[in-house]
C-alpha cells in the first residue's frame, strides 16, 4: 500500500509496514480504498490522523475501516520500548447493504477521524471495555439508534509486533443508550464476553434495532446485567 513521501524520497514508515503486513495476511492481495490526510497531526484539523484504510469483507458483508496515527508509523519517538505510541489503532466494521454505493461511506471516516481528534488532543487512554458515548445518533442527519461505541480487540487482527513497539487493534463497535446501560457497569471480562455472545463478528449496523428488542439477545444482556453466567 502507498506510504507517504517526502520531495527528498520515500519515508521510512516501519510501523506503517507493520499494520500493512497484519492486514495482508486477512485480505491477500485485495486493494484497499485509502484516504490519507492533508493535515496529519494538526490537531485544530478535522482530519489528524494520516491515513484510514477500507477493506471490503465478503463475510459478513460489511467495509472493514483501520486508522493510521494513534501508534507510532515512522520513527520511534516515544520512550516506552514495549508500545508502539499510544499502542492501539482503532478498526470499525461497518455492514454494508447489498446494493449500497461501492465506496465507502464517509460519515464512517470523519467518524473515526473524530475520535482519532480527540485522542491525540486528550491523550486519551482508550482500552479493551471502554465505552464512548456520542451524545447523539451515529449517522448525521439519519435516525439511527447507536449513540455509543465500546472497544474490544479486533476479533481478526487482534495484537501484532512492529519495530516501534507492540500494536492492540481495537474494533469500535456501536451501541444503544439502553445497551450502554446494561454493559457499562460490568467489569473488563463480563463485558467483552457479552459482546462475544452478542455480536461475535463485531458488527456494527446502524440500521439495527436495540438489542433488548431481539429474544435471544436480550436473554443474554438480562442474564449478563444480573452476572450470571451459562
Amino acid at each position: 500500500m502507498k506510504t507517504p513521501h517526502d520531495p527528498h524520497g520515500p519515508l521510512d514508515a516501519p510501523g506503517w509496514d507493520a499494520i500493512d503486513r497484519a492486514l495482508a495476511e486477512i485480505y491477500d492481495d485485495q486493494t484497499p480504498h485509502q484516504f490519507t490526510s492533508k493535515t496529519a497531526y494538526e490537531l485544530d484539523s478535522p482530519s489528524p490522523l494520516p491515513a484510514i484504510t477500507v477493506w471490503a469483507r465478503p463475510e459478513p458483508k460489511a467495509w472493514h475501516f483501520v486508522t493510521y496515527g494513534l501508534s507510532e508509523l515512522f520513527a520511534k519517538t516515544s520512550s516506552d520500548t514495549q508500545q508502539s505510541g499510544l499502542g492501539y489503532e482503532l478498526t470499525l466494521l461497518l455492514a454494508r447493504a447489498e446494493q449500497e454505493d461501492p465506496h465507502p461511506p464517509v460519515w464512517a471516516l470523519r467518524l473515526l477521524q473524530g475520535i482519532g481528534q480527540h485522542v491525540l488532543s486528550t491523550r486519551a487512554d482508550f482500552d479493551t471495555g471502554q465505552i464512548l458515548n456520542l451524545g447523539e445518533g451515529m449517522v448525521p442527519g439519519v435516525s439511527s439508534p447507536l449513540q455509543g461505541m465500546i472497544c474490544i480487540p479486533d476479533p481478526t487482527l487482534g495484537k501484532t509486533s512492529t519495530p516501534n513497539g507492540s500494536l492492540l487493534f481495537l474494533r469500535m463497535i456501536g451501541l444503544t443508550a439502553a445497551e450502554m446501560d446494561v454493559l457499562s457497569p460490568l467489569d473488563v471480562g463480563p463485558m467483552v464476553a457479552a459482546i462475544a455472545e452478542l455480536s461475535p463478528q463485531g458488527l456494527t449496523d446502524p440500521a439495527r434495532s436495540c438489542w433488548s428488542q431481539d429474544p435471544a439477545r436480550s436473554r443474554i444482556l438480562r442474564r449478563h446485567k444480573l452476572g450470571l453466567r451459562l
